[in-house]
This record gives C-alpha cells, structure tokens and sequence, in this order.
C-alpha cells in the first residue's frame, strides 16, 4: 500500500508539470539560475501558473482582478528553494502558451510551501511594482 503523500508528491508531475503546465526559470539572489527539473535535468522546470489574482480595493473594499500572477511548483523538482528575505526573479511566460514571449517578476512576498504535500507557491509582481520596506 502506498502513503498517500508519496501519491500525492508523485501526482504532481501530472498535475503541476504535465500538460498543464509552463516552463518557469528562477533566478536565485547570488545570480544561479534554475531552468531545469532537479527529478529531470534534461527536462524543462514546469510548474502551473494562475496569471490573475483577486484582491480587495483598499478605497471601496470591493474585489477586483489583478494581473499578479502565482506561480505553483513541485518541490523535489527544485534544486534550491526561495526562502522568506531572499529576492528572486521568477521568468514565465506572458501568457499560457509555450509559445509566448516570457516576462520576469520578482518574488512579491514570502512563498506558501506545503513540504506536507510537495508543492511551493509563488507570489510575483512585476520589478517596479516591488514594494518598499
């Protein structure tokens, strides 16, 4: 019988990586770039992602659509993983299509990992959108 996180972990190479998914180049703080699958490194890093966000308007308290897109990767397909302080750039495409020109965003807040399940969530905006702290 197989534990069902293995089965989960080993799902998302269809679900994240398959046909779903769109090739995604990390760039870490110290300039190492990531481009291919630690599972696979004659493969391509793939990872799903959602290009619109919604959020709350801070005048009117309304949502709205935002393009601020979320990238969803499979951990064990990556090399080195962001952590929170740390400032990367995410490249993808600009829209879903393998096809499309690729835009480059940087990492907008701490990431969302689920080690339980295999998966980390990135959070993008665009360089000049970067918040000041």
């Amino acid at each position: 019988m197989t534990n069902l996180r293995e089965q989960v972990e080993a799902d998302l190479s269809f679900t994240l990586e398959g046909d779903w998914g769109l090739p995604v180049i990390l760039q870490a703080p110290d300039g190492t770039t990531y481009d291919k699958s630690a599972n696979d490194p004659t493969a391509d890093l793939m990872g799903q992602i959602l290009y619109d966000t919604i959020e709350e308007n801070p005048e009117t308290g309304q949502q709205i659509l935002v393009h601020k897109p979320v990238v969803t990767l499979r951990l064990s397909s990556l090399t080195r993983v962001p952590v929170a302080g740390e400032i990367w750039s995410v490249t993808i495409p600009s829209a879903p299509s393998l096809t499309a020109v690729t835009e480059t965003y940087l990492l907008d807040h701490p990431s969302e990992d689920g080690r339980s399940i295999g998966f980390i969530r990135l959070y993008l905006m665009k360089a000049e959108q970067r918040r000041k702290h």
